[in-house]
């Protein structure tokens, strides 16, 4: 039976727990996952924040291909950490509408003691008040549904990277080992442009991507140790 059934009152068969323990379990459960969640894409987001540091301290050190597999797994962790953040996102939405939906129920409660008072006194037109009420609130159900699918949609909300992963990766190698280059001491003569410089003009050319502001972010930090 669902959410919306024990709601709606439809779970009347007797014995079991009342309406309100049932909504107090499903938001404690939902918010025990939504914690649980919380904690694990805290965990994501360090993990994706120390794979850059190292990638940053692997490219210093000249270890081209081990910066490379660090910042492909920085990238990684990030994707799944903008993953769980919409799937926590999901849950507090309902939890949200559990709430909106015993609120709605109480209004159509009250709505009933006022048709039954009605129907006291106009008796001649009792079936017309039940029907009245009966359409009302079939349609309030249906707006419910309505929203928790529109809730529950994430595509205007995903975050996650698209696209040609591999060619993101090397244009951030690409830009980093250049700010590495630049923070390097000379080697003491002639050693005027970095060695790749000849072999990327296009890449250097072009406007800048989300991946290398945030390599210029990291440009940044160097500059300032």
């Amino acid at each position: 039976m669902g959410i919306l059934d024990w709601l709606f009152g439809r779970d009347r068969g007797g014995g079991g727990n009342t309406k309100e323990e049932k909504q107090q379990q499903a938001i404690a459960t939902l918010r025990k996952q939504l914690n649980k969640l919380d904690q694990q894409s805290k965990k994501l987001h360090r993990q994706s924040e120390e794979q850059k540091a190292l990638a940053k301290q692997m490219l210093k050190s000249g270890n081209k291909t081990g910066a490379k597999q660090a910042l492909t797994r920085s990238n990684i962790y990030m994707q799944k950490y903008n993953k769980m953040q919409n799937t926590q996102l999901n849950l507090q939405t309902q939890i949200d509408t559990i709430s909106e939906a015993t609120a709605t129920v109480e209004v159509i409660d009250a709505m009933k003691v006022g048709t039954e008072v009605v129907s006291g006194v106009l008796a001649e037109v009792d079936a017309m008040d039940v029907e009245a009420t009966m359409v009302a609130m079939e349609e309030q159900r249906d707006q419910l549904d309505l929203m928790g699918e529109a809730l529950a949609d994430t595509t205007s909300i995903e975050m996650g990277l698209e696209g040609d992963f591999a060619d993101s990766i090397d244009d951030q190698l690409a830009a980093m080992e250049l700010e590495i280059q630049g923070d390097l001491p000379d080697a003491g003569t002639k050693v005027e442009t970095p060695v790749e410089t000849e072999s990327e003009p296009v890449k250097e050319k072009a406007g800048p991507s989300e991946l290398e502001k945030e390599l210029e972010a990291l440009k940044n930090e160097l500059d300032s140790d």
